[in-house]
């Protein structure tokens, strides 16, 4: 299981740049705690004639070079503390994504794309907030709370007790606000996911709502996922609108009591007007501190409730991590599909003993009705998922369960139905961003498919942009162009999931003509659910209700007159 991060953990992978700029800033409080003491030396110069206008000069010099080595330490611990939170958020993100590539699609299939991205962006930026921010003010907070006290007790002990007397008021409220304030934190992330997954959901559906004239509907959902996100901020806003004034008044009640109390003691000479001075100086920076920790507080503890929210999918085990024992070998030879038995998760049972071989360099078509098990035989050979009975067997024996799947995944080749396109230019999408690729085995692998004459119809051509998810194209040229992108990649078997639907029977069977020859001497395995269009393959196989009912030559079949010939003859039909 991967090790839960803490807020504490990802600081300290950055500790040399944390070490310096805690150094920087320790050295810019230090300056600022000493003017008081310079202003408490200015006052006692005036009032007690004590060294006239040439200690007041130097002093004013003093002050001077403090201003100036604040201001050089204040870039340094910027750039030290504040940088390492950005290299924080970096890490964590690069690792928060890389973890999701590696997640299986049954992961995929149960979680919102909108709460991944609230994840991804929104919840890693509040771990940097309370890295860098929170991490500062804290520290800031500690040490001139625990300094100024001390420069007070130093100048007056009695005085000082006085004026800490409600800070331990101020102990219980950050102890009993923060938990809330974590807690609402999380319920806020959780609103944010909702809104992204409702704005995703609308973009990325936009075609489909205009069409059904779905817009009202659409901007209903999304205003009540708006308002469920306000509401869930207000009702930590009032926790925050109660916790700043309530410090804010610890703050001043504290300056109250020393007033009441010093005052009386300067008049009465107890203490000189400098040492009052001084210490209303403290108390004034002492109302920083206090704000200080509170605002901390909300920081670290919105970091928690987020990375409480990273953790839970970082502890997530990927379902398709190689065995170690696993290997790296080229697929050679036939394929032998023994016994496969595959139950979906709500119950449905998608294959039942599934037993044929597929010949190496053959074409082997896959037919059946609708919900018949056509593509989890595909997904099976491919691993996106694994039999729950039975064995795939390459290499004369090998079971691809033993091999790596990135090596398998190199070699079988697997294009589902569903068209991905990605968004950018046609040549990006073909080329799958490689590089390596010349013009001419982009264009050739597109007239392959059929679509190099609609591509140079483009005003760009090659170079038109497709737009997100495809949007600017038809259905049948988004698979096309699935289909050339899977040609480039020169696999040694190409499995095709029906990915030809949105095409008419003639398109659809002159690429697959053309697949069979850019093919020749390879392995190709493709659904289809127009017959004629895999009637030239070396072998058909029917399935029917998770079982392979026929399989054999398209003349074979015809003879039997059985499922194939029946689908044949309608389909034919002029």
């Amino acid at each position: 299981m991967r090790k839960r991060h803490s807020l504490t953990s990802l600081i300290f992978q950055y500790k040399r740049p944390i070490v310096i700029g805690l150094a920087a800033l320790s050295i810019v409080d230090a300056c600022q705690l000493i003017i008081p003491l310079v202003i408490e030396r200015v006052v006692d110069a005036l009032t007690l004639n004590d060294g006239g206008a040439r200690s007041i000069t130097t002093y004013a010099m003093f002050l001077v070079g403090l201003g100036v080595i604040m201001s050089v330490f204040r870039f340094v611990w910027r750039y030290f503390l504040l940088g390492a939170s950005r290299r924080v958020e970096q890490r964590l993100r690069n690792q928060f994504f890389n973890h999701l590539e590696l997640l299986s699609l049954k992961f995929f299939s149960g979680r919102k794309v909108g709460d991944l991205m609230a994840h991804t962006v929104n919840d890693i930026e509040t771990v940097r907030m309370a890295c860098g921010l929170g991490l500062v003010i804290a520290y800031d907070g500690v040490v001139l709370l625990v300094f100024i006290l001390a420069a007070m007790l130093y100048i007056s002990p009695s005085l000082t007790m006085y004026a800490v007397l409600p800070f331990p008021i101020l102990g219980l409220l950050i102890y009993s606000f923060g938990a809330t304030i974590e807690r609402r934190f999380s319920r806020v992330q959780e609103a944010f996911s909702e809104l992204t997954e409702s704005a995703r959901e609308s973009l990325s559906g936009i075609k489909v709502i205009k069409a059904h004239v779905g817009e009202k509907r659409e901007l209903k959902q999304f205003e009540d996922a708006s308002s469920q996100y306000v509401h869930k901020n207000f009702r930590l806003i009032k926790v925050m609108g109660i916790f700043q004034p309530l410090i804010a008044l610890i703050s001043g009640i504290a300056l109250g009591i020393f007033l009441l109390i010093g005052g009386r003691g300067a008049i009465y000479m107890d203490i000189t007007l400098g040492d009052f001075a001084a210490i209303i100086l403290y108390l004034g920076m002492l109302a920083w501190p206090m704000i200080a920790l509170g605002w901390a507080v909300d920081l670290v503890r919105r970091g928690r409730a987020s990375l409480k929210r990273i953790n839970e999918i970082l502890a997530i085990r990927p379902d398709d991590v190689d065995d170690k024992h696993s290997i790296a070998a080229p697929i050679e030879g036939d394929i032998q599909l023994r016994g496969l038995s595959y139950t979906y998760p709500d119950g449905t049972r998608a294959l039942e003993d599934i037993t044929f071989d597929i010949k190496s360099g053959e074409a082997l078509g896959i037919t059946g009705a609708t919900a018949a098990g056509k593509t989890t035989i595909l997904e099976l050979l491919s691993r996106v998922i694994e039999p729950e009975e039975g064995h795939i067997f390459v290499n004369s024996g090998t079971d691809i369960k033993n091999l790596r799947r990135d090596c398998l995944r190199t070699d079988v080749v697997y294009v589902p139905q569903e068209a991905t396109v990605f968004s950018g230019t046609i040549r990006d999408n073909i080329a799958f961003m490689n590089a390596e690729l010349t013009d001419e085995q982009i264009e050739e692998a597109a007239k392959l498919a059929q679509i190099y004459d609609e591509i140079m119809e483009f005003p760009d051509g090659f170079d038109s942009v497709v737009g997100e998810r495809g949007l600017t194209i038809s259905g049948g040229q988004r698979q096309r162009l699935a289909l050339a992108r899977a040609i480039l990649l020169n696999p040694k078997v190409l499995v095709l999931d029906d990915v030809l639907s949105s095409l008419d029977l003639q398109t659809e069977s002159a690429v697959l003509r053309n697949i069979r020859a850019a093919m020749k001497g390879k392995t190709l395995v493709a659904v289809s659910s127009r017959v004629p269009s895999i009637s030239g393959f070396d072998r058909i196989a029917v399935i029917e209700s998770g079982r392979v009912r026929e399989l054999g030559t398209h003349e074979e079949l015809m003879d039997r007159d059985g499922i194939y010939a029946g689908l044949y003859n309608i389909q034919t039909i002029t």
